[in-house]
C-alpha cells in the first residue's frame, strides 16, 4: 500500500508544466500521424468503421495504461505505442484473412513478445549497443521529421514560416514554451489564412467491440511471425536506442513482457502489437520535457493520460485532427523534435572514436528506407553500424 501511494505523490511533486505540454504534443502528433493509418488498413481489408474505431480505442487505452505504469515504476520516460511498421504491413497482409483469425494472430504475436522478454541473451544484446551508435540511429529516425517540416514550408511558406519564426524567437527568451508557441501560432496562422477545415466535429464516445479469436496456421505464419519481427526490429530496437541516446537505460525484459501482456489484452478488441515508442519518445525524454532528466518520466505519464482521454473519443479526435492543415502538423512535429535531433547528432559524432564510420553508416542505411526480407531499415541500420564498429575495433586491436 505504501508503494502504491508513493508513486502518485512523487508524480505530482515531480511534474512540471513543460512535462504536461510535452505529453499533450506527443498525443497530438501521434494521432495526427501514425494513428490515421488505420483507415488504410480498414479500407484494404474491408473492415467496418466500428472495428477500426475499436482498434484505435484499444491502442489508446492499453498503451496509455502501459506507459503510465512503466514510467511510474521505473522513473523513466517510457512511451508505449502500437507497431507502426506492423500497421503498414497489415495494409497488404490482412486482406483475405478473416478478422477473428487475425485477432488470434495478434494474440499469438503478443505471447511471442512475452517469451522474447524472458530470453536473457536478447535483453543483454539490446543493452550492449554503444551509446554513439544508439544516438546515430535516433538521429536517423528523427531527421525525416525535419525534412517533412521543410517540405511543408515549401508548400505553405506563410503558415510554416510563422511557426518557425515563433519557435526560434521563443527559444531565445522562453525556450521551454517554444513548442507551445508553435502550436498556438500554427492554429492562429491557419485561422488567419483561412486554412482551418470548417467541417463539423461530432463529439461521441467510442464503443469497443470484443472479438472472439480464431487460430490458424495460415494466420500465424502470415501475420503473427512477421508482426513479431517487425515489432522487435522496427519498434523495440530503435525504442531502446532512443532511451539510451537520451541517457536512460531501463532493463529491457520487463518492458518487453509488459508490452506483450498489453498486446494480448488489446488484441481481444482488434488491435495488433503494442510496443515501445521510438519516434515520439524523443518528445517525452528530451530536454523540453522537463528541466530535470530524473523527472521527465512525468511527461510520459501525461502522454499516457492524454492518450486514454482521446481514446475514449477516438472518432471525435480523428475528426479534430483534420481541422488543421497537414503542413501545420508536419511543422509542429519537426520543430518539437529539433532539439532532440541536434542532441542525437552531437552524441553520434562527438561521443564515438575519431574517424569511425559506424555512425554515418547507420544514418545512411536507416534513411535509405531499404527493407530487405520485409524488415525495416532501422534494424538494418543498427546491424550495419554494429558490423562496422566491430570491424574497426578489431582493426584497432590489430
Amino acid at each position: 500500500m505504501t508503494v502504491a501511494l508513493t508513486a502518485p505523490r512523487a508524480f505530482w511533486r515531480d511534474t512540471h508544466p513543460s512535462a504536461l505540454l510535452s505529453g499533450l504534443i506527443t498525443m497530438v502528433i501521434g494521432w495526427a500521424g501514425p494513428n490515421v493509418l488505420i483507415y488504410s488498413v480498414a479500407q484494404a481489408a474491408d473492415l467496418s468503421s466500428g472495428t477500426a474505431m475499436s482498434w484505435l480505442w484499444a491502442h489508446a487505452i492499453f498503451t496509455g495504461l502501459t506507459g503510465i505504469i512503466l514510467s511510474l515504476h521505473t522513473r523513466t520516460p517510457i512511451l508505449s505505442t502500437w507497431s507502426t511498421p506492423g500497421i503498414a504491413f497489415l495494409v497488404t497482409a490482412l486482406p483475405g484473412i478473416p478478422f477473428p483469425e487475425a485477432v488470434g494472430a495478434f494474440i499469438t504475436s503478443g505471447v511471442l513478445v512475452i517469451l522474447l522478454g524472458t530470453v536473457p541473451a536478447l535483453t543483454r544484446a539490446l543493452q550492449a549497443i554503444p551509446t554513439p551508435l544508439a544516438a546515430a540511429l535516433n538521429a536517423a529516425i528523427l531527421l525525416p521529421f525535419g525534412f517533412r517540416a521543410l517540405q511543408a514550408f515549401g508548400e505553405l511558406p506563410l503558415l510554416v514560416g510563422a511557426m518557425i519564426l515563433t519557435f526560434f524567437v521563443l527559444r531565445q527568451f522562453a525556450p521551454r514554451w517554444a513548442v507551445a508557441g508553435v502550436l498556438v501560432s500554427g492554429v492562429a496562422a491557419s485561422a488567419g489564412l483561412g486554412l482551418l477545415s470548417g467541417a463539423p466535429v461530432p463529439v461521441e464516445l467510442t464503443h469497443p467491440e470484443f472479438v472472439f479469436p480464431a487460430f490458424s496456421v495460415h494466420a500465424t505464419v502470415n501475420l503473427a511471425l512477421p508482426l513479431t519481427l517487425l515489432a522487435f526490429t522496427g519498434q523495440f530496437v530503435p525504442g531502446f536506442g532512443v532511451l539510451k541516446a537520451n541517457g536512460y537505460e531501463p532493463a529491457p525484459a520487463p518492458i518487453l513482457r509488459a508490452c506483450g501482456v498489453a498486446s494480448v489484452g488489446a488484441a481481444f478488441f482488434g488491435c495488433h502489437n503494442l510496443t515501445l515508442g521510438a519516434l515520439l519518445a524523443n518528445i517525452v525524454s528530451g530536454p523540453e520535457a522537463h528541466p530535470d532528466p530524473a523527472k521527465r518520466y512525468t511527461a510520459a505519464v501525461w502522454a499516457g493520460v492524454f492518450n486514454i482521454i482521446v481514446g475514449l473519443f477516438a472518432g471525435t479526435v480523428l475528426h479534430l485532427m483534420g481541422v488543421l492543415p497537414t503542413q501545420a502538423l508536419a511543422a509542429l512535429a519537426g520543430l518539437a523534435l529539433l532539439t532532440a535531433t541536434a542532441s542525437s547528432l552531437g552524441a553520434a559524432f562527438q561521443g564515438g572514436r575519431a574517424g569511425s564510420l559506424a555512425a554515418p553508416v547507420i544514418l545512411l542505411v536507416t534513411l535509405s528506407g531499404i527493407t530487405p526480407l520485409g524488415i525495416g531499415s532501422a534494424f538494418w541500420g543498427i546491424l550495419a553500424g554494429l558490423a562496422v564498429y566491430g570491424a574497426e575495433s578489431r582493426g584497432a586491436k590489430g
